[in-house]
């Protein structure tokens, strides 16, 4: 699925226009005028959707989203099964941290107008006029202040100037691997917190059920890749070029490693470095990541 990600203001719930949560960051706008596009972008919408805000005006330029680097043909105008990273500057500061996500969403080329047809009253009352993608609300995920710990790089091959970044294209070996664990994260773990129908972050995980040992391996496995994963993955890669006659290596999509083996069988692994009491959520994010794969 293809990935971008999006710079917005730093909010705590993006739930509307609050003197107590104001948007911090984000460049001039949102200083000057104390209020942002993207106030209500994790807001429940009477039609069971999120509308997303992210700023494409420079100067009198409204400039549009090249969605055919994203896979949209040159005459699309929108491109569906999009996953959109939110990212913000850490309460109004460098570092951009990941505070949520839309996954399975769809982003259009150019601004999208209401009309006057608001999603809910809060629009109306915000007067947020445009958006520039949507989700199903139940693919909206936002994450609680104390859980943004993802801290995107700085310079050459990241996310630069503007409020998108196609991330996909980055040759910054390190930005590769960043945005291969927030791909995993996506794909393989329970997100922490989910957009609120009552406007307001609940701060608490999604699915109760959900152990914290889990949320804590995702933490310290999934969402970066670790020198512990590379190493681990050349001893692999030792073992079979050692193991198995003739094996050749194949190019990746989203997958650790593809091979065909000796007998001439496809094989798709997933490295995953763990301890004795993280073993089964690896092994349980392994497989779903790999059928995942495999149908794509």
């Amino acid at each position: 699925m293809p990935i971008l990600f999006c710079n917005i203001a730093w909010m705590k719930h993006y739930a509307g226009r609050d003197s107590k949560d104001p948007p911090l960051g984000g460049g001039g706008f949102p200083r000057s005028e104390g209020y942002c596009g993207e106030e209500l972008n994790f807001l429940k919408c009477d039609d069971g959707f999120v509308y997303g805000h992210f700023e494409t005006i420079k100067g009198d330029d409204d400039r549009q989203v090249c969605i055919e680097r994203l896979g949209a043909g040159k005459a699309d105008q929108y491109l569906d099964g999009v996953d959109i990273v939110w990212t913000a500057p850490v309460d109004g500061h460098d570092p951009r941290c990941i505070v949520g996500w839309y996954r399975d969403a769809r982003i259009y080329r150019h601004r999208q107008l209401f009309n006057g047809q608001y999603p809910t009253g809060r629009h109306k009352n915000d007067q947020i006029q445009s958006f520039r993608v949507k989700a199903r609300i139940d693919d909206a995920m936002l994450l609680p202040t104390n859980e943004r710990t993802l801290m995107l790089g700085r310079g050459q091959g990241w996310s630069g100037q503007a409020s998108w970044w196609y991330a996909q294209d980055t040759q910054n070996a390190e930005a590769r691997r960043f945005v291969r664990g927030v791909q995993k994260l996506l794909n393989g773990a329970a997100a922490p917190s989910r957009a609120n129908p009552n406007g307001k972050g609940s701060g608490r995980k999604v699915g109760r059920a959900t152990p914290d040992d889990y949320s804590r391996y995702v933490s310290a496995y999934e969402a970066v890749i670790s020198p512990r994963h590379d190493k681990l993955q050349r001893r692999f890669e030792t073992f079979l070029s050692r193991t198995e006659p003739g094996v050749r290596f194949l190019q990746t999509f989203r997958d650790d490693l593809r091979y065909i083996d000796s007998k001439g069988l496809a094989v798709m692994a997933e490295i995953k470095p763990t301890e004795p009491t993280t073993l089964r959520f690896a092994i349980r994010t392994a497989i779903g990541q790999l059928l995942d794969y495999r149908q794509q």
